[in-house]
C-alpha cells in the first residue's frame, strides 16, 4: 500500500498539469532570422527581412523581403501578405539600421521590440553605412552564408575589441540615461560581404558620429570594455617607413581609472590606463638589451596618450558621453548637475588620458 500512494499521487498530480498552453510550432509560423531598417518616402519605413529557405529545392539560401509601412509594425504585417505562413521575429539574431534613419532616431523602430514579449532581445544591433537593406540584399546576392552568419561576424568582432558587446536589450536603459550614450557597431558593404567599419556615436538615441577600427579599440579600452582580446600596432621609434617597421602588441590586462572633478566650477576628467602587453611582431628583436623595453614602454605610452586625444575629440565633437562622465557627475555632485545642460556642456569639458603602456611578455624569443 506505501508504494502505491506516491504512484497514485504522480498520476493525480499529472491529471492537474494544463501542458504548454502557449507553444508556437514552427510549422505554423515563418522564423525572421534578422531585419534591416531604413527611412523611405515621407514618414515610413522601409523594413527588410531575411528570412530562411523552405523549399523543397535546399539551396541553404535566405530569403529577403522589403516592405514599408508608417510604423514598424505595420510593416510586419505587411510582410505577412506576401507569405503563407504567419512571419514570426522570436528567433531573429540581427538588427541592421541605415545611417539616415539612425541620424534621426533609432528608439522610433526599436519600441516595438521592447513592447513585445516575444522578441528576441539579445539579437545584436548595428549601424550600416547607407542602406541596411543594399547591404542585406547584395551580401545575399553575392555570399547568401554571410548574411546569415552576420551575428557571428559581429560577435568576432567583439572578441577582438574592435565593437562594443551590445544587443538590443543591453542598449535600452542606455538610451533613456541622460547621463551616458550608446556606441553600435558600424558596418558597411565590402567585397560583396558586410565589412565591420568601426563603431558608431550616438548622442542620446541619434547617429552623431563613427570611429574607424584603430581608433574604437583605444575608446573601448578607455572605456573600460576590452573583449577577450585586444591587439594594437605602433610605428618602432626611429625607423623608416618600411615594412617591418612596426610592432604588434597584444593587451592581456588592463586597469582603467575614472576620475570626475569639478574645479572652479568646471569639469575636469581624468583617465588613466595602463597595459599590460605581449610583443606578438618585432621584427628587429633585442628586447633583451639593457634599456630597450623600457625606452619602449616610453614611446609606446606617449604615442597612444596622443591617439586617446585625438578619439576623445572625436566623442566631444559627436557629444558622445561613451564614458558615463555625466552618470558621475549625477551620483556625486547632484547639486552641479541640476545647473547645467549636458548637452551644451560635455563638448567643452576637460577630458585628460593617460595611457601607459608596460610589456612584460617579449613572446616565445628576444
Amino acid at each position: 500500500m506505501k508504494r502505491i500512494r506516491p504512484i497514485l499521487l504522480v498520476i493525480i498530480s499529472m491529471s492537474l498539469l494544463t501542458g504548454c498552453w502557449d507553444q508556437t510550432l514552427f510549422k505554423n509560423v515563418r522564423l525572421i532570422l534578422g531585419i534591416g531598417f531604413d527611412k523611405a518616402e515621407g514618414e515610413n519605413v522601409l523594413v527588410t527581412f531575411v528570412l530562411p529557405d523552405v523549399s523543397d529545392k535546399k539551396r541553404n539560401a535566405p530569403e529577403i523581403i522589403s516592405v514599408t509601412g508608417e510604423t514598424a509594425r505595420e510593416a510586419r504585417g505587411n510582410l505577412g501578405k506576401k507569405l503563407t505562413l504567419v512571419p514570426d521575429g522570436a528567433k531573429n539574431r540581427f538588427l541592421m539600421i541605415g545611417e539616415q534613419l539612425a541620424k534621426v532616431d533609432i528608439y522610433s523602430v526599436l519600441d516595438v521590440f521592447y513592447r513585445d514579449p516575444k522578441s528576441a532581445l539579445n539579437a545584436k544591433i548595428g549601424v550600416v553605412e547607407g542602406r541596411a537593406e543594399s547591404l542585406l540584399q547584395t551580401g545575399y546576392m553575392k555570399k547568401p552564408n554571410f548574411i546569415l552568419n552576420l551575428d557571428k561576424q559581429i560577435v568576432s568582432a567583439e572578441a577582438f575589441t574592435i565593437i562594443p558587446e551590445e544587443n538590443i536589450q543591453s542598449i535600452c536603459t542606455v538610451l533613456f540615461d541622460p547621463g551616458q550614450d550608446v556606441i553600435l557597431p558600424y558596418l558597411a558593404m565590402g567585397e560583396g560581404t558586410p565589412l565591420i567599419k568601426g563603431i558608431a556615436l550616438f548622442n542620446s538615441k541619434s547617429l552623431t558620429g563613427t570611429l574607424d577600427t584603430k581608433e574604437s579599440k583605444l575608446c573601448l579600452l578607455m572605456a573600460n570594455r576590452m573583449g577577450k582580446k585586444a591587439s594594437l600596432t605602433l610605428p618602432i621609434p626611429n625607423k623608416p617607413k618600411k615594412i617591418g617597421s612596426k610592432m604588434t602588441f597584444r593587451v592581456f590586462h588592463t586597469k582603467r581609472k575614472l576620475d570626475v572633478d569639478i574645479i572652479n566650477g568646471k569639469v575636469v576628467v581624468t583617465i588613466d590606463l595602463q597595459l599590460k602587453v605581449e610583443a606578438e611582431e618585432f621584427s628587429p628583436d633585442h628586447l633583451d638589451e639593457t634599456g630597450m623595453v623600457s625606452k619602449m614602454n616610453e614611446f609606446f605610452s606617449k604615442e597612444l596618450t596622443q591617439e586617446a586625444q585625438k578619439v576623445i575629440q572625436k566623442l566631444q565633437m559627436a557629444n558622445c558621453d561613451v564614458f558615463g562622465v555625466g552618470r558621475r557627475i549625477i551620483a556625486f555632485h547632484p547639486d552641479y548637475w541640476k545647473t547645467m545642460d549636458w548637452n551644451s556642456t560635455y563638448p567643452l569639458i576637460t577630458i585628460q588620458p593617460n595611457v601607459k603602456v608596460e610589456i612584460s611578455r617579449p613572446g616565445i624569443i628576444f
